[in-house]
């Protein structure tokens, strides 16, 4: 981008599609000191800031706003922009260290700096700037403690990093701070009691750290506090009677915590004796996956603005009250042991939101509870008028029961009789029997009948297991027990086993296990869903089956009581992090949340390193590349060309949500790992960002895997480290791109044309050549004919080759999801 133009104030290039690198130093001198307001945000700007140096000249800028681009390298100083109050970078590829001179007091007038989504490293300073308000430093990798000032700042966030140390440094950043959001990092340490007295303080966000002890009574002094949340810590002691007597706070979250008692809606008079519960502020309410005990308070039906109650996974008992809240509009007291029945008022809630758990709970007018509390009265009217009648009959049955007894007698006696005189002529047979028996099972025996009874099943039902992806790559540590037809078998996800052996079935008597056993249940569950209560008890006796194997592990289909069907990742032994870091990082995958997302539910650490799973939502679905690659060998109707551009289109949504809002990549996006749920082929990615737990051999060994399958981006073969970035995940989706409108597999050799290797090259090749409608799949080409569907398809091409571009000319997700949305 090379601006020459006459002197001018105010340049708006935002929201385009242009790309190159921005040269502002080629320009004149007398036109870059001239702008005060220069915004090239949401283009396709690669390189270097100013790599030309023409910062210094930039002497009236007042506004730089170069965000969602994708510029890297340092960033600099902007030492010699004076004028500057507001500088926003974020979503880029920014790398580094974060330097000192933006937070220091100096001749800038800096109001507000935003620089989240980026990849800069290293400590943060005290910021010491009287000017900054504004500072958003999230979702990069700044490490170290809390800065112990931070000057004049009124909102903050420092979330989404992995910064450490004592929480409680915030008691000395002063009455100026009105957010403060720090959620997701490796905070540890206590609330401090004695603070700053945050007299402007609106929002604290501490989630998805590591913070303990109790809640100090000053938390709850703060006079302008509207939202609170604490939640996924290791809080303990008593909710705090003061959030509910808070005409300010809106939102409370405290789930996820280890919090006692009762619910402490006591609504004592305040020390205002203008103000009425009418003006009891709270909207939000989250207390689940506690341990709260006690009954649910009948006055909380004075908090009138409730909209949010969430209360599942504690210790509450008695009825649910019957007047809650009218503006109630979401509902959760399920795994709880209330009792009674169901407020008319709530039936318009699912059974969900009740159940499981509570299990006295009933509906109102149900076939298991009386239609009305008059009703049980007179029934127990009616069973009181009964009892004689009882009794008699009573009676009557056990006199019956003695002669039906001695009857029984009689025959025993015959039978057995009989039996006898044919027991010696059949001693020698059994005995021939018992001992071939016995020398049978000394060998490895892979029958059904070998398991135990809870978990055979039939081999019809062991050949209908589908994988969820191609071929396994590598066996992973753990073999599946096969019969004698080498079908897939049940076993416990926990059960014994050597790696090395194909036997792995759970034992009948867990008490007689050895120590080292996963039985034992000594390992460590985590679950962050809260509608999903899951114990290492039912998780290491549920019957699984294996799904599926990748460079990553083993993938188990659990089924636990309830029904209820996980997808268990056994991950191999050797290629993740140490498990204080990997818990760190699958909770904050856990907090990622999508539509077309399958979402991590949770976790479990063993004793012993391979004792390493991840916890999903099991699918009921096939993979992108059988619908591409098996559909008359799976039965399964062929996709239509509007649905392969709806599945690109979700895909390409779902990248733009990862890259954009949580700025993290896919890093391993390929056919295998798009779901199509049945049964309307709704789009599901699996396996997002698990290089993040990876250690550097283990995504070493994912990307050989990716380039072996023909979705890894050639400049990785220059790169000493490659990474999963978020240009590499534009590539992949530039291959699945043409797998959709090829109908190929990405890794197949596709032709003999010299020097055409694999999918991208002959595409590229037919479309040099001015013949890409060969390209396309035959079974598409045959059934769409028309003007319509030839223009979808080349406008889903064109999209295809510019994904699979040199690194600094692919676009952007945000593009590409647009570009693919305005095909019609």
């Amino acid at each position: 981008m090379n601006l020459e133009m006459g002197s001018v104030l105010y340049i708006d290039l935002s929201c385009n599609r242009i790309s190159g690198t921005p040269d502002l130093g080629l320009a004149d001198e007398s036109f870059l000191s001239s702008i005060q307001y220069l915004n090239i945000s949401h283009n396709s700007l690669s390189g270097e800031l100013f790599a030309h140096d023409g910062m210094p000249y930039l002497d009236n800028l007042e506004v730089f706003d170069a965000s969602n681009n994708q510029l890297e390298g340092n960033l600099p100083s902007f030492t010699f922009v004076v004028s500057l109050r507001i500088l926003r970078l974020a979503c880029n590829q920014l790398t580094g260290l974060l330097p000192e001179a933006l937070l220091k007091e100096s001749s800038m007038m800096l109001s507000e700096l935003d620089l989240s989504q980026n990849k800069l490293e290293g400590p943060i300073g005290i910021i010491t700037s009287v000017t900054l308000q504004k500072l958003n430093l999230s979702s990069n990798k700044l490490y170290g403690p809390l800065p112990l000032r931070v000057g004049h700042c009124s909102i903050i966030d420092l979330s989404n990093n992995t910064l450490s140390g004592n929480f409680s440094r915030i008691r000395y950043w002063g009455n100026y701070v009105e957010v403060v959001q720090l959620s997701t990092n490796s905070l540890g340490g206590m609330l401090p009691n004695e603070t700053s007295q945050f007299l402007r303080l609106t929002a604290l966000k501490v989630s998805n750290n590591s913070l303990e002890g109790f809640l100090p009574p000053i938390l709850g002094t703060y006079p302008e506090l509207e939202e609170i949340d604490l939640s996924l810590n290791q809080l303990s002691g008593f909710v705090l009677p003061s959030f509910f007597t808070s005409t300010k706070l809106i939102n409370l979250n405290l789930s996820n915590n280890k919090f006692s008692g009762s619910i402490p809606i006591l609504f004592q008079p305040p020390n205002n004796p203008l103000v009425s519960a009418e003006n009891f502020s709270l909207v939000f309410l989250d207390l689940s996956h506690n341990n709260l005990s006690g009954t649910l308070p009948s006055n909380m039906s004075r908090l009138h603005n409730l909209a949010y109650l969430n209360l599942c996974n504690n210790q509450l008992e008695g009825t649910i009250p019957d007047d809650l809240p009218d503006e109630l509009r979401v509902l959760n007291v399920s795994f709880n042991n209330l009792s009674g029945v169901v407020p008319e008022s709530l039936k318009q809630f699912p059974d969900s939101a009740f159940h499981p758990g509570n299990t006295m709970l009933v509906f109102p007018h149900s076939q298991s509870s009386p239609k009305d509390t008059s009703n049980l009265g007179l029934r127990e009217h009616r069973l009181h008028k009964k009892s004689a009648t009882r009794i008699a009959l009573i009676a009557c049955l056990v006199a019956g029961g003695f002669v039906m007894a001695f009857v029984a007698i009689i025959i025993y006696y015959k039978v057995h009789h009989e039996k006898e005189r044919t027991s010696k002529q059949n001693e020698a047979m059994s005995i021939t029997q018992e001992s071939t028996f016995t020398s049978n099972t000394e060998a490895p025996d892979r029958n059904l009948g070998a398991l135990p009874p809870a978990q055979r099943g039939s081999s019809d039902d062991a050949r209908n297991i589908h994988p969820v992806g191609k071929k396994p790559i590598d066996p992973g540590p753990f073999e599946l027990g096969k019969n004698e037809e080498g079908t897939s078998t049940p076993m416990s996800i926990l059960s014994p086993s050597n790696p090395s052996s194909s036997k792995s079935y759970q034992f009948e008597n867990p008490g007689s296990l050895k120590v080292s056993s996963p039985d034992k249940l000594v390992g460590d569950l985590h679950i962050f869903d809260g509608s999903l209560v899951l114990t290492v008890e039912e998780l290491s006796c549920a019957p699984a089956e294996v799904i599926g194997r990748s460079c990553h592990g083993t993938l188990y289909k659990a089924t636990l009581d309830s029904g209820h069907e996980l997808a268990i990742k056994w991950l191999r032994e050797g290629i993740t992090k140490g498990k204080k870091e990997l818990a760190r990082e699958i909770k904050k995958l856990g907090t990622i949340k999508h539509p077309n997302l399958v979402s991590v539910q949770g976790y479990y650490l063993g004793p012993k390193e391979h004792e390493k799973l991840i916890i999903s939502n099991y699918m009921n679905a096939q993979s992108l590349d059988i619908y591409l690659q098996e559909t008359d060998k799976r039965n399964l109707h062929p996709l239509s060309l509007d649905e392969r551009l709806r599945v690109a289109v979700e895909v390409a949504r779902c990248l733009h949500f990862l890259h954009d809002e949580k700025a993290i990549p896919h890093g391993n996006l390929k056919s295998t790992n798009i779901l199509l749920e049945t049964p309307n082929r709704n789009v599901l990615l699996t396996d997002y960002s698990l290089h993040r737990i990876l250690t550097a051999a283990g995504t070493a060994e994912q990307l050989l895997n990716a380039g072996a399958l023909g979705y890894r981006p050639p400049e990785f073969s220059r790169s000493s480290k490659p990474c999963p970035s978020l240009t590499s995940d534009v590539y992949a989706f530039g291959v699945v791109l043409l797998e959709l409108l090829t109908g190929r597999n990405s890794g197949e050799i596709v032709s003999g044309i010299p020097g055409v290797v694999d999918l991208t090259d002959w595409v590229r090749f037919l479309a040099e050549q001015d013949r890409s409608n060969q390209c396309f799949d035959r079974s598409i080409m045959d059934r769409h004919n028309g003007e319509r569907q030839s223009k979808i398809l080349d406008e889903m091409l064109k999209v295809a080759l510019r994904c699979i571009l040199p690194a600094s000319d692919r676009p952007d997700m945000k593009t590409v999801f647009g570009d693919l949305s305005t095909i019609r």
